[in-house]
């Protein structure tokens, strides 16, 4: 149970990862990437191009691969561990969900300033 759990929650990393992969192919090494918005929808911070496109996958390691091990404190069986693979594929989609909306505003943001 728990090297499955574990091999889904890394799953879910890898994507994370090959998501940040491909967007930073079409970005400038130098480039400073938006990570927060205000309410006028202008960026109110930026981060180098790496630390904005590693920190969700990293974020998520840190609380999918917890989630995955937590199957070692004691035995899943029936609707626990239904209930178990269910939080953790609402989590990992969360994240990728979270980490395809951030691309997203980042692409429309470059693509408004004709970059």
């Amino acid at each position: 149970m728990t090297t499955l759990a574990l091999l889904l929650a890394l799953a879910y990393v890898g994507v994370l990862l090959l998501m940040s992969r491909r967007a930073a192919r079409g970005l400038p090494r130098e480039a400073r990437l938006p990570m927060q918005w205000g309410f006028d929808g202008r960026p109110t911070w930026r981060a180098p191009r790496d630390v904005a496109l590693t920190l969700t996958p990293v974020l998520a390691t840190l609380t999918l691969i917890p989630t995955a091990l937590a199957s070692l404190l004691g035995p899943l069986e029936g609707s626990d561990a239904r209930l178990y693979f269910g939080v953790l594929i609402v989590m990992g989609l969360a994240w990728v969900g979270v980490h395809a909306l951030h691309l997203w505003l980042v692409g429309r943001g470059r693509r408004a300033e004709g970059v």
